[in-house]
């Protein structure tokens, strides 16, 4: 179906501002990392945990615990952490 049949689809032109209202669940992945259970309950005050990336690699973004794009970490003039989008993942795959 071409993008211009599906732009005038009255079905989706109605229901599209209702969809844009759904709320997402994103959220920035620094690293991962398999652990047995053990080590997590072994974890105290000051214990550090190695992850797969290394600083300066792109960060993943992830909406509803799917990848969408991967980014940079930036911070804010407040201090707050932002990612600034590098690039942008298909969902083709």
């Amino acid at each position: 179906m071409s993008e211009t049949v599906q732009s005038e689809n009255p079905f989706l032109a109605e229901r599209k501002p209702r969809i844009m209202d759904i709320p997402v669940n994103v959220q920035v992945v620094l690293g991962s990392k398999r652990l047995p259970m053990a080590a997590l309950f072994n974890l105290s005050r000051g214990s550090v945990i190695e992850f797969d990336k290394k600083v300066g690699e792109p960060i993943d973004l992830m909406a509803n615990e799917r990848l969408i794009a991967r980014g940079e970490i930036q911070i804010t003039d407040d201090g707050r952490l932002s990612i600034s989008i590098t690039e942008i993942v298909s969902s083709a795959g």
